[in-house]
């Protein structure tokens, strides 16, 4: 009889453990897509030193992260029935925070290039543009070609596709920083001969600070295009986000948000100066 019972606690035992493993597995399995809609929540990654396309906005004692790519992101949280939680962070941080879980998406005026495609997926594109200089009024005759540029002192933005390229192409001493506004801040105090980075806040910076001019049409590919970033192998995420691009593309939504960012942050520039 005690043999009896010991088998039918053994087996009940293992029937426990099977349903529990079931539905661990079941969670693990869960894809992105339903995990931010149990959450409630969409977790976006930028580095808000890159207007239009993100800054601070500071408004008395209230700091918010304003732009292009936010308003994207609130689309897309929109779309999916959640709230939008942004986290700001240096850029080169941005792709491993969102491989270790912590942010959902990554919206940064990010180019999908072939070494960041090795590392996470990416959605169709929201935003195609050329890769032009920044350099000081009045030394825009200093670069007329890319053989110019060799010897030269380039400053980029680290982890940026103008960084790659530019160490592979133009011969010259390449320094990345860390942000955008320490880019300009240091080719104003002639650190730098030229600074070389993404066409729209390129000339954003140039139409706020009558200092500084751009140097363009050298021959340099375009971006591939500013797309989300998203984990590896997240279809379903990747499906739901692509859709709400598309019909943000269909209402001309994007080209609306970046005329009105490019007139708000070249107006705050100047008022800051």
């Amino acid at each position: 009889m005690k043999k009896r019972i010991y088998i039918i606690i053994t087996i009940l035992a293992l029937c426990l453990m099977v349903g529990c493993s079931s539905n661990t597995e079941a969670k693990k399995d869960s894809n992105a897509l339903e995990k931010i809609k149990e959450k409630g929540e969409l977790v976006m990654g930028t580095s808000a030193d890159y207007p239009p396309m993100e800054w601070i906005q500071i408004s008395g004692s209230e700091q918010n992260i304003v732009g292009v790519d936010v308003e994207i992101a609130k689309a897309i949280a929109n779309d999916l029935g959640v709230k939008l939680t942004i986290k700001n962070m240096a850029f080169e941080g941005l792709l491993n925070s969102l491989k270790a879980g912590d942010l959902d998406i990554v919206l940064a005026g990010m180019v999908a290039d072939e070494q960041r495609l090795k590392e996470v997926d990416f959605s169709e594109p929201y935003y195609e543009g050329g890769q032009i200089f920044l350099v000081r009024k009045g030394e825009e005759s200093s670069i007329k070609s890319v053989d110019d540029l060799k010897g030269k002192q380039i400053g980029v933005q680290m982890g940026t596709v103008q960084q790659t390229y530019a160490e592979k192409n133009f011969g010259a001493n390449i320094t990345g920083l860390e942000n955008n506004n320490n880019l300009i801040m240091e080719l104003k105090n002639k650190t730098f001969d030229a600074i070389f980075m993404a066409e729209l806040p390129a000339k954003q910076f140039a139409a706020a600070s009558p200092d500084l001019a751009i140097i363009e049409d050298l021959g340099i590919p375009a971006e591939e295009g500013s797309a989300v970033a998203i984990k590896k192998g997240e279809k379903e995420l990747q499906e739901a986000i692509n859709k709400t691009i598309d019909k943000l593309k269909d209402k001309d939504q994007v080209t609306t948000w970046f005329n009105h960012y490019l007139e708000v942050s070249t107006k705050e520039i100047n008022e800051n100066k």
